[in-house]
């Protein structure tokens, strides 16, 4: 029993590390780091300005590469008139270069602003930033580490935890969806029920 007992503990922190288990969100109720970046656009946003009108819905993604972030981004932008009417402004949040991001608004057709986190300086705030390290064992791991490097410009492999924020209009976190397993992703219903 015992043995068995310290094979499970090993089988969990063994998929932990698949995950990039380590990253920790920012705690409920603390207050949350302010930021500015450009969008699609290339206009300047700031969060103090979005506060002045409401809530913020601040979400990460990995890459228009993912899949997984391309549904999340629609599913987003489906769901974007009901977020506005309870006075959220969402935001999203890549490592991606300008280019891909307006490859991913043609995709999903999203209205909202996407920021390109330049030096991963939100990512970093926010406690979402992860460098794949060459010890992980990740599902298609060539094919991340490949897109990463080429999306972002950059020689080290860096992605977010696609994690969501809520936002008050006081600055503070209100909701915190921090899933390392990157299929697990907040819903629009679960954003609306914690607004």
């Amino acid at each position: 029993m015992k043995y068995l007992g310290i094979l499970f503990l090993f089988l969990t922190q063994l998929g932990y590390a698949q995950h990039g288990i380590g990253l920790e969100p920012l705690e409920i109720g603390s207050l949350a780091p302010s930021f500015e970046a450009k969008n699609q656009a290339g206009e300047p946003i700031k969060s103090a300005d979005l506060l002045e009108k409401g809530a913020i819905v601040l979400v990460f993604y990995r890459g228009t590469w993912c899949p997984y972030c391309q549904k999340h981004v629609s599913e987003l932008q489906e769901g974007l008139e009901q977020l506005i009417d309870k006075g959220a402004n969402v935001v999203v949040v890549t490592p991606e270069r300008p280019e891909y991001i307006k490859k991913m608004v043609k995709k999903t057709a999203a209205t909202f602003s996407i920021l390109h986190d330049e030096d991963y300086a939100i990512m970093e705030d926010y406690h979402t930033k992860y460098t794949i390290q060459k010890t992980d064992e990740m599902s298609f791991k060539d094919y991340v580490v490949s897109h990463t490097k080429t999306h972002n410009q950059d020689d080290e492999a860096i992605l977010p935890v696609p994690a969501t924020y809520i936002i008050g209009k006081d600055g503070r976190i209100k909701f915190v969806h921090f899933e390392t397993d990157y299929k697990q992703r907040s819903t629009v219903e679960m954003i609306l029920e914690n607004l």
